[in-house]
């Protein structure tokens, strides 16, 4: 058995978890969640203290989400390609996707954690910008992302990013954004695990 430290609300474990869903371990993690006695202690594995980490059956414990779906990749094989250009194609739209999540959280976190004072309006509007413009693009060449034979890590990134938005009302894309609305609602009936692992707080 695997076991992964688990929020319902983390961008990050869903990558996992749809990645897990994809090759079909989904049913051979076991989740590890705050509520958890041994959650501090396997959150400590990784000295940034962030989550996710995956203990694999061996002992072995890997962070962060890009790392623990390279390592589900060298299982099953269809998440990211092996070599060549395919791969530089799928790995660079994975960092596209993780870095609107990044921008999200950023968003998130500057209201989350200003304490006292008033978040950065500056810092806040340049993270909507990141999104908004990455988004932009995506919408204008999203027919590149469709999901041909199999499910992909870069396939799973956008998702995951677009329903964090929506989860959190940080941008609504939905608006303007008719053909990646479009390629969402295509994919989402697609994508193993797609309802199970819907964020939720």
């Amino acid at each position: 058995m695997y076991k992964l430290t688990y929020s319902p609300a983390s961008p990050y474990v869903r990558k996992v978890m749809l990645a897990a869903y994809s090759i079909k371990i989904n049913h051979e993690i076991d989740l590890v969640s705050s509520e958890n006695k041994f959650f501090q202690d396997f959150k400590s594995k990784n000295p940034l203290s962030k989550i996710p980490i995956l203990m694999t059956p061996n002992g072995d414990y890997l962070f962060d989400s890009r790392v623990i779906i390279d390592y589900f990749n060298r299982l099953e094989g269809s998440l990211i390609p092996i070599e060549g250009k395919e791969r530089d194609i799928v790995m660079t739209k994975c960092a596209l996707t993780e870095g609107i999540i990044d921008a999200a959280l950023l968003y998130i976190y500057s209201n989350r954690y200003a304490g006292d004072s008033k978040p950065s309006k500056i810092w806040q509007e340049l993270q909507i910008s990141k999104i908004k413009h990455s988004l932009m693009s995506l919408n204008l060449n999203v027919s590149n992302w469709e999901i041909l034979s199999k499910v992909n890590a870069s396939h799973i990134g956008l998702i995951v990013a677009l329903d964090y938005l929506n989860f959190r009302n940080i941008f609504n894309w939905e608006k303007d954004m008719k053909h990646l609305l479009e390629w969402h609602e295509k994919s989402k009936l697609v994508v193993p695990g797609y309802v199970e692992t819907l964020p939720k707080d």
